[in-house]
Parts: C-alpha cells; sequence; structure tokens
C-alpha cells in the first residue's frame, strides 16, 4: 500500500481545517466570533477546490464521452460548492476593514445602538451625492445596517426626489429622518455617523428626561447658548472624518462639555433655583448640584430631602471649598451614612501626571456607573466617608485613592525650600459614592438613587475631554434617569485627541524608551563587535 503524497496531505489537511473551522461557527459563540470562523473556513474552502483543481488532468481518462461527463460532473460540483459557500457567506456577513485609521468602519456610537435594538427603527437619509462625505456616510450606514433585520435604511439621492423630501419636511442636503413609531427626529445636515448614533437615542426614547441644574450658590451652570463658538485646529485625522478637528472654545471651569452631550443623546436641561422653590418640580428626572461655592440656604436641604423620599435622582459634585453646613450634614449625608471634610487628597501613587492631588482611577468595583469606564481623573478632590448605610440603602463606592493616599488640608501650598505640609491619614480614600434604595422615613416602594463626589472638575470643561471623565459624568446622569436599556456611548468631547498616562505608566515609559531600549541597543552592538573580531 503506498504512501499518501505530500500534496495529498496539504490536500486533506484544508479539508479537515474548513469542517473544524465550519463547525465552530455553529457552536454558539457570538454572532461576530462565528461569522469570523465562517469566513475562515469559506476561505479554506475555495482554497482546497484551487489545489484540487491545480491537480486534474487536463483531459480525462477514457473515452471522450466519458471524459466530457466528468469533466461535467467537476464542473458542476465545483459550482455548487462555490454557490454554497457564498450563500453562507452572504447570510453570515462579516466585515474588516484594512485601513488603519479604520476609514471603512462605522464609528461605534452608532453600531452599539443599533446592535441593541429592540424596536423596529427607520433610518432615510437625503444626501447630495456630489458630497464625498455624504456617500461615506451613507456607505457607513449600510455596513452598519447589514443583517440588522429591525434597522430599515435608505439613502435617497435629494436631487432626484425632491417631493418625497419636501413631504417629509426635508429641506436641506445630508439630512437624515429617524422614526421609531410615531416618533420621529430629523438631523440636517449630517455627514458624520456617530451623530446618528445619538440621534437614534434620542428618538429611541419615549419622553425627553429633564435634568434641572441647581443654581445660586456659585454653581457654573448656565442655560445652552443658541450658538457655541468652535476653532478649527488642522489634523490628520480630521481631513479624513467630518468634525474631527472642532475644538470647543469655552470657559475651563463651565459645564458646556456635558451640556453638549446631555442634549446629544436626548436630554433637556433646565436650571433650579431652589431659594425661589417650594418643592422640586415633578417633571425634574434628575437634580443635579454641581460645584456649589457657597452654603445652602435654610430649607433647601429639606427640599432635596422630600424629593429623595419621593424617589428623586440626585448627584452631588462638591469640591473641597464648600461649606457643607449643618442643614445638609444632618438631614441628607447623616441619614444615609455619609460625611466629608474640606481636605485634599494627594496621591504619590496612582496620579495625573506629575500631579499628586489629580488621583488617577485604572480599576472600578463592579457598578453600572463604571462597567465600561477606563482612566478617570478626580482632581482636588475631598473625601467622602461612607459609614454603614441605612437597612434599606444599598451604597456602593464608585472610585477610591489608592492605599498610599493622604489629606491635606485646602489652599496649602508647598513653598520652595520650606516645610513640608502635615500628612494625615494614610488610607484609601473614597471619591465617588451612589447609594439607591429607600429614604429613611420615606414609603418602601420610593426608591431614591444619589451620586456623591469630592469634585465636580471632572465634569467641567477643563477636564471633561481628559481620559474617560466624560464617559463618567455622562453615565452618572444615565444611571440616575434609569437610561440602562441603551448602551453606554462615550460622548464627543470636542478637543483635541491626546494620550493620557499615569506616573507610573510615564516612569515605565521613560525605563522602557530612555534606557532599556539604548542600553540593549548598545549590548547587541558590542555582542556584534564581539563575535567579529
Amino acid at each position: 500500500m503506498s504512501r499518501p503524497a505530500g500534496p495529498d496531505l496539504i490536500v486533506a489537511a484544508l479539508i479537515a481545517t474548513a469542517l473544524l473551522f465550519g463547525v465552530l461557527g455553529f457552536a454558539g459563540f457570538g454572532e461576530r466570533i462565528s461569522n469570523g470562523l465562517l469566513f475562515v473556513a469559506w476561505s479554506l474552502t475555495l482554497l482546497t477546490l484551487f489545489a484540487l483543481a491545480v491537480r486534474l488532468p487536463l483531459r480525462g481518462r477514457g473515452s471522450r464521452w466519458t471524459a466530457w461527463a466528468a469533466n461535467a460532473l467537476i464542473v458542476c460540483g465545483t459550482l455548487c460548492v462555490a454557490i454554497g459557500a457564498n450563500v453562507a457567506l452572504y447570510r453570515h456577513d462579516v466585515h474588516f476593514d484594512a485601513t488603519r485609521e479604520g476609514l471603512n468602519t462605522p464609528p461605534q456610537q452608532l453600531t452599539d445602538v443599533v446592535d441593541e435594538l429592540r424596536s423596529p427603527l427607520s433610518l432615510v437619509y437625503f444626501y447630495n451625492a456630489s458630497d464625498p462625505n455624504a456617500v461615506g456616510m451613507r456607505d457607513m450606514i449600510e455596513i452598519a445596517a447589514r443583517n440588522h433585520p429591525l434597522l430599515a435604511f435608505r439613502a435617497i439621492d435629494l436631487d432626484k426626489e425632491p417631493g418625497l423630501a419636501r413631504d417629509i419636511g426635508v429641506h436641506a442636503y445630508n439630512t437624515a429622518v429617524l422614526q421609531v413609531g410615531d416618533r420621529k427626529v430629523l438631523v440636517e445636515n449630517v455627514t458624520d455617523a456617530a451623530r446618528l448614533g445619538y440621534a437614534a437615542l434620542r428618538v429611541l426614547r419615549k419622553r425627553a428626561e429633564t435634568v434641572c441644574f441647581v443654581t445660586g450658590h456659585g454653581e457654573t451652570f448656565r442655560p445652552m447658548p443658541g450658538h457655541y463658538h468652535f476653532s478649527h485646529v488642522e489634523t490628520l485625522r480630521g481631513h479624513d472624518v467630518p468634525g474631527a478637528d472642532d475644538v470647543l472654545v469655552a470657559e475651563p471651569e463651565q459645564l458646556d462639555r456635558l451640556q453638549l452631550a446631555l442634549n446629544e443623546i436626548g436630554f433637556e436641561m433646565r436650571p433650579l433655583v431652589m431659594a425661589m422653590a417650594r418643592a422640586i418640580p415633578s417633571d425634574c428626572a434628575v437634580v443635579a448640584e454641581i460645584g456649589p461655592r457657597t452654603a445652602l440656604a435654610a430649607g433647601e436641604a429639606d427640599l432635596l430631602v422630600d424629593y429623595l423620599k419621593g424617589g428623586g435622582r440626585l448627584v452631588m459634585l462638591i469640591d473641597p471649598q464648600f461649606p457643607l453646613g449643618d442643614d445638609l450634614q444632618s438631614r441628607l449625608l447623616g441619614p444615609l451614612g455619609l460625611s466629608s471634610e474640606p481636605a485634599i487628597i494627594i496621591d504619590p501613587l496612582n496620579h495625573f501626571r506629575t500631579d499628586p492631588d489629580k488621583v488617577a482611577i485604572p480599576y472600578y468595583p463592579p457598578h453600572p456607573i463604571t462597567a465600561r469606564l477606563a482612566l478617570t481623573v478626580f482632581a482636588q478632590a475631598r473625601p467622602i466617608r461612607l459609614g454603614q448605610p441605612p437597612a434599606m440603602v444599598k451604597a456602593s463606592v464608585l472610585a477610591a485613592s489608592s492605599q498610599d493616599s493622604y489629606l491635606r488640608p485646602p489652599g496649602i501650598t508647598v513653598a520652595s525650600g520650606g516645610p513640608a505640609p502635615v500628612e494625615v491619614e494614610h488610607a484609601a480614600q473614597a471619591l465617588a459614592v451612589a447609594l439607591e434604595g429607600a429614604f429613611p422615613g420615606a414609603l418602601p416602594d420610593k426608591h431614591f438613587r444619589l451620586v456623591i463626589s469630592g469634585t465636580s472638575k471632572f465634569a467641567t470643561n477643563e477636564y471633561f475631554s481628559y481620559v474617560s471623565n466624560g464617559e463618567l459624568s455622562v453615565a452618572i446622569i444615565r444611571w440616575l434617569a434609569e437610561d440602562e436599556a441603551s448602551p453606554n456611548l462615550a460622548p464627543r468631547t470636542y478637543n483635541l485627541p491626546e494620550i493620557a498616562l499615569t506616573s507610573t505608566q510615564m516612569r515605565d515609559t521613560f525605563i522602557v524608551l530612555e534606557i532599556v531600549l539604548p542600553l540593549s541597543t548598545a549590548l547587541f552592538g558590542f555582542a556584534m563587535w564581539w563575535r567579529r573580531r
């Protein structure tokens, strides 16, 4: 018995590998992994057919009719396999982007929404066929809509269908119309597919939620202006992605970037002057007290307590300079087991760049707010003390400093050559805490939610664009508003992209690039000289 030749073994290995990947494709993995495995099986199948075709003789043995029948059988078999493989590939489509910048990949803001659809979404895009950015966006939407039966997409050249556009209410090029049931959102002059992800979130909402920002205590909130001022900075990516080089020009202590992000995903915002109110309005889905400078007036803490007792949602971002006051501490924070003191957390281990008062948080405990966060920065934060919460309240620490951190009184600076400030209480400090449940003294079915943090800076324009600070700010509002059905999209920061490193990462990078790499090059050069001498 003759042993199989090398080519036979190669063909057998290709067939076995193709069958293996095909079986794994139906083994119950995720949709994208399964489609990728089936694509590999399809590629190996075509390679096997090519290998077999190369080995076929130019003319079969036997009579002329026998050779014709053999050739016809081979051709029919090959066509059946190829058609079957292409049908399988069409039904299990997979998208590969070979560009380094991912120019042919839809943005995550859009794909996340499409993947999480639970109800039919209609998207009609009236585009300008002579605009390359509009044509590219049309292609992006088509890629995102593949194999998603709940997304009905239609691209229409506005110049060819002006009557249809007029009937729908479209009056400008590059206008997207999104509709779910009776709810419709119209976005004009859009050539950025990421904006459609946010527009889809707006139309998927059954009603618009209102975030009421407390004012009257030195907060920097202001109603959204009719027009924001953007500057234009030349970047390589800006020529490929519309709007990628737009930079928002705003005061660093204000909340413009946060307001833009909340507006894009469908939240409404308005100021709330508690000194002139007898109760928190019932239509306030979330009450935001961000960056107060003066203490709450008499009776304002009671308004917040009554709001929480009725199942309200409150976020408090308080800086070290904010005086808590006896009313706020005894009526709101104390009953929940919370307290704070006017001090600044210094973390010599995990901090942003070279500033130990900018605490960097690379890891988080499990919580819906922190589920998709990477690195965040809490600049000049006061500690949040969490004692024993009431029986009906669940408390979670969202972020904490390292065990090497300590407290320093606010307003103290280190003079050159002078004595160092006193370091107090070396221990991990809570930076942000989330609580939910029934407020003491309230009905058990009235569940409140509260997020309190020792700094407001991560939500301001100055720090919103740093690492995942913007995602944290938006995630807090969405968790409070119970907007958890749709994915937590990364908000646009309207700032130039940058690489942010902690002090440890900067040290490791310096060691590798400035010490290990030159030293290894010198050692290899010396070894080569020693070998050739």
